[in-house]
């Protein structure tokens, strides 16, 4: 399983993300950094594990469409051999086309922020990462969405915002649900993660890949186990 950690920057800052109420994040504690600036957070996060990927939302751009292109740019510079995914609200192909080229990064199509829908199946945004995002049981997006699992891009994050930061466990229902309407994709879980039995439980369902930031925070989950699940050498 690939656990990629999650940063949630606003305002210029870490902040910690819980049930999707953006306008009250509040800045990050973890047991991991002491730190709030974006470049020191992940620094810290790579000092403590060698994690390959860092998905990474930037919520002044998801809400009020601000992209910051150098902050961005500066993440290749400062680490080269991490992969990050950016969730910047891409909404039209023009978004698309100011985020796509800068290097060491791939896009988030989140359903909540597409309003061209057509940018899921063009084979120019095929390198992007979709994500299914819900919230108060419903789906954020165009249903349509749902509808073309055979459109897919090859990771789908499968995001309950409900679920995030709360502590509550993956949302398996969601998951299951998601995972069966995949054709060619793999499936991300995201939201609730809370501990090593999680990781378990969604490794036995068969979930590629997982979005954790609160667990990492409050240092419930070890760089030992992220490590076992990496590699696939768990305990019986």
């Amino acid at each position: 399983m690939q656990i990629i950690p999650v940063i949630d920057v606003k305002g210029g800052i870490v902040v910690h993300a819980s049930g999707g109420d953006r306008a009250n994040y509040a800045p990050l504690q973890s047991v991991l950094t002491s730190s709030v600036e974006p470049i020191e957070v992940i620094r810290d996060f790579l000092t403590w594990h060698p994690f390959n990927t860092i998905y990474i939302a930037d919520l002044d751009a998801i809400v009020k469409q601000q992209f910051n292109i150098d902050f961005y740019s500066k993440l290749h510079q400062y680490f080269p051999d991490t992969e990050f995914w950016l969730d910047a609200g891409i909404q039209t192909r023009q978004d698309w086309q100011q985020l796509a080229n800068i290097k060491g990064l791939r896009c988030i199509l989140a359903s909540e922020s597409l309003v061209e829908l057509d940018l899921i199946a063009n084979s120019d945004t095929r390198s992007g990462v979709l994500s299914l995002d819900l919230q108060h049981g419903k789906f954020l997006g165009n249903d349509s969405l749902l509808a073309q699992p055979e459109a897919w891009p090859e990771d789908v994050i499968v995001m309950n915002l409900d679920f995030v930061g709360e502590a509550m466990g993956p949302d398996f229902m969601l998951l299951n649900k998601m995972k069966g309407l995949a054709v060619n994709s793999r499936i991300v879980a995201a939201g609730g993660i809370r501990n090593e039995a999680d990781l378990e439980s969604l490794t036995e369902q068969g979930i590629d890949a997982a979005l954790i930031a609160s667990a990492l925070h409050r240092g419930a989950i070890s760089s030992g186990v992220l490590r076992r699940f990496e590699t696939g050498h768990r305990p019986l």
